[in-house]
């Protein structure tokens, strides 16, 4: 009977192990899931998610606020007037006047306008306006307008011959460059 009882105990401890192995691979398994579960939530998070929104009514009321105080500036009279967006005019892509012609600039253009009855004249004047700035561009060469300082006189150039095409109809009051490439 001893040996049946060694036997039994024998047994046991094998099958005690099985037992302990099957956990440890289970218990694994799950801290696997967990892990890879964890993972691939970052990562939809992180890389589909929408950027979250303010809270409704604090946002909306705050982003009110803030759009009014941008939309009115006061001018050298101390009146308000509401921001207008910009004007754009169409793209400009000129050869240079580099020796061999191997070089071109494209250039696009905002206009910063006051008033809606200049962006009108603005577009009944565009052919002019086109064609000065056209052959101011195509004049310049590699070397003039390269610099910081030869952009910023490009600016100046085209921002004059706009207003002296507009005449007495108004005036520009900026300009901004949206592309300036050259190759």
């Amino acid at each position: 009977m001893p040996e049946e009882e060694v036997k039994a105990g024998a047994e046991g401890t094998e099958e005690g192990k099985k037992k302990s192995g099957l956990i440890k691979l289970i218990i694994m398994g799950v801290g696997a899931l967990l892990i890879l579960g964890g993972g691939g939530f970052a990562a939809y998070k992180f890389f589909f998610a929408k950027p979250d929104a303010p809270p409704a009514a604090e946002g909306k009321a705050e982003a009110g606020k803030e759009e009014k105080k941008e939309e009115k500036k006061k001018d050298a009279h101390g009146k308000e007037e509401k921001a207008t967006p910009p004007f754009a005019l169409e793209p400009f892509i000129v050869n240079l006047a580099d020796p061999g012609g191997k070089r071109y600039l494209k250039l696009t253009v905002s206009l910063e306008v006051k008033d809606d009855k200049l962006k009108k004249e603005l577009e009944t004047r565009m052919p002019q306006i086109r064609d000065s700035i056209l052959l101011l561009l195509s004049s310049k060469t590699f070397n003039d307008i390269s610099p910081v300082a030869g952009k910023i006189k490009l600016r100046n150039e085209v921002l004059k011959i706009i207003n002296n095409t507009l005449g007495g109809a108004g005036q520009v009051h900026a300009l901004y460059f949206g592309e300036f490439v050259i190759q």
